[in-house]
């Protein structure tokens, strides 16, 4: 099943709990240079004074940038209360459609979220409008051999990563890459279900290698930092 199936979402986004659980220092141990702390170094050199973050899920990110206005919209009712619980100005809305003026934001952010959207030209068209001229883009994404230890075991997903280049470059003057490299450890099988079993209505039942463990994988991420023309 595709993912930006809307039924599929329904079901996956109904509850924080499977996205939660899927965040890896819950089940393994983390270590290497974290896409978030570079997504959030890319916003905080904007000094930004309003910032969206687009398809904020339960809040979380939302919650660490560091600015006097900071918004979340996410699609999900469910995504929405929970971010609401956590602090975080959160209102329901779809990307394809924000429920803000042109120019309204200094920093746009849309973390693992432009794959779900069935329609990804328009979404980013829709994140540019709401930029300021001279905004900013931020969104962090996977690439390619991204966990390939796991995914080289399992069927039928695979490492290949997700590449959003183009299209930002026809909303945005300048697009950078800012790749980054880090490991989670599963100590157990017990540990690595865990992880896989948050995955369940995305990628459907998945079992755990049998060995060796502990089982180590790279995250191989990509934060797009887009620049929109001044």
């Amino acid at each position: 099943m595709s993912l930006d199936d809307p039924e599929l979402l329904e079901r996956e986004y109904a509850t924080s709990v499977r996205l939660e659980r899927r965040r890896h220092n819950v089940t393994g141990w983390v270590r290497g240079e974290e896409p978030w702390v570079e997504a959030l170094a890319a916003v905080a050199e904007m000094r930004p004074q309003r910032v969206l973050d687009a398809g904020c899920g339960d809040g979380v990110f939302a919650r660490a940038v560091a600015a006097p206005t900071v918004v979340g919209v996410d699609a999900a009712a469910p995504m929405v209360e929970r971010a609401r619980a956590r602090g975080v100005d959160a209102r329901q809305a779809g990307i394809e459609d924000l429920p803000f003026a042109d120019g309204e934001f200094d920093v746009v952010v849309c973390n693992w979220v432009l794959y779900h959207l069935p329609d990804v030209e328009a979404g980013v068209r829709e994140l540019a409008r709401v930029l300021r001229p001279g905004g900013r883009f931020v969104g962090i994404y996977n690439r390619d051999r991204h966990m390939e230890e796991l995914w080289a075991r399992l069927h039928p997903p695979s490492a290949e990563g997700d590449d959003y280049h183009d299209v930002l470059a026809r909303h945005f003057a300048r697009v950078e890459e800012r790749d980054t490299d880090a490991h989670t450890l599963w100590q157990t099988r017990d540990d690595l279900q865990a992880f896989l079993d948050a995955s369940t209505e995305l990628l459907g039942p998945l079992e755990a290698p049998a060995e060796p463990y502990p089982f180590t994988v790279t995250r191989r991420n990509r934060v797009y930092v887009a620049e929109k023309a001044s």
